[in-house]
This record gives structure tokens, sequence and C-alpha cells, in this order.
């Protein structure tokens, strides 16, 4: 019974050694870091869910947003947005949006698909207003080669 006691505290005592060392490599919220909002974009190219399509928020006014997102699609097409690449959420606010496709192909006689270039990062214009009241956005972008 005391060996049961004893591997039981020493088990107790590396899990919270792993959680404290685990969390310590966390980066720490920056202070002046706004509250953020939940955020997940649904992307949809010529009617059809993407996976694997990198999502990037760039704030409109810089000045008053210093804080960019990103996210990558699921199978479902919808990518939970992280600001800063390690904090869930993003700052509302009004966002030009571009998007990549990342990922291998399906088969070698298949490639994968291409984004149009109007969507790239630098290029796109494609807009999105993120707000308190609303977490889910859908994004319906067109032009994508069959």
């Amino acid at each position: 019974m005391k060996k049961i006691f004893v591997i039981v505290i020493c088990a107790f005592i590396l899990l919270v050694e792993f959680q404290i060392t685990s969390c310590s490599r966390l980066p720490k919220r920056p202070a002046d870091l706004p509250k953020l909002t939940p955020c997940t974009i649904s992307v949809t190219f010529g009617g059809e869910v993407m996976q694997g399509v990198g999502v990037l928020m760039i704030p409109v006014d810089k000045e008053a947003n210093k804080w960019s997102a990103g996210g990558i699609t699921n199978q479902e097409g919808k990518a939970t947005m992280v600001t800063s690449a390690a904090f869930q959420g993003v700052v509302p606010g009004e966002y030009i949006i571009s998007f990549k496709k990342t990922g291998e192909p399906v088969s070698m006689d298949e490639p994968p698909p291409i984004i149009p270039q109007k969507y790239l990062t630098g290029k796109s214009k494609e807009t999105v207003n993120i707000t308190t009241d609303q977490s889910e956005y859908t994004l319906t972008l067109e032009g994508l080669p069959k």
C-alpha cells in the first residue's frame, strides 16, 4: 500500500513539474494587446469547401490596430483565428484578408488547387469587419482553376 502511495505522489509531482515547464514556454500576453473576440473564418472557393488554406488578416488601420491574425482551414473549411500566432481570437476591426493554399496534392495525378493571384498576400483587396457580436464569418471566393 505504501508503494502505491509513493508512486502516486511521484507521478503527481512529475505531472505538476511538466505542466509548470510547459506553461513557461507559452508566450506572455503583451500588456498592450486589447481584448480579443473569438473568430472563425469559413472559406469556400467556387462553391467548394477548401481544407489547408492559410488565412491571414492584416489590419486596415495599422495605427489603430497593430495586431495581425491567422489560421489554417480544417476539413470543414473553417479556420480558427489566432492573434500573433499565440492568442486565440482577434482584435475587433477591419482587416484585409488574404489566402494561401498549403499542404500536399491528394494524388500524383491531381495537383492541389491554386489560390488565384488576386487573393494572395500583398494583392488581396478582400476585407472583413470583425465585431464583438459575431464570431463566425463565411468568405466565398471565386476564380479557382478547375
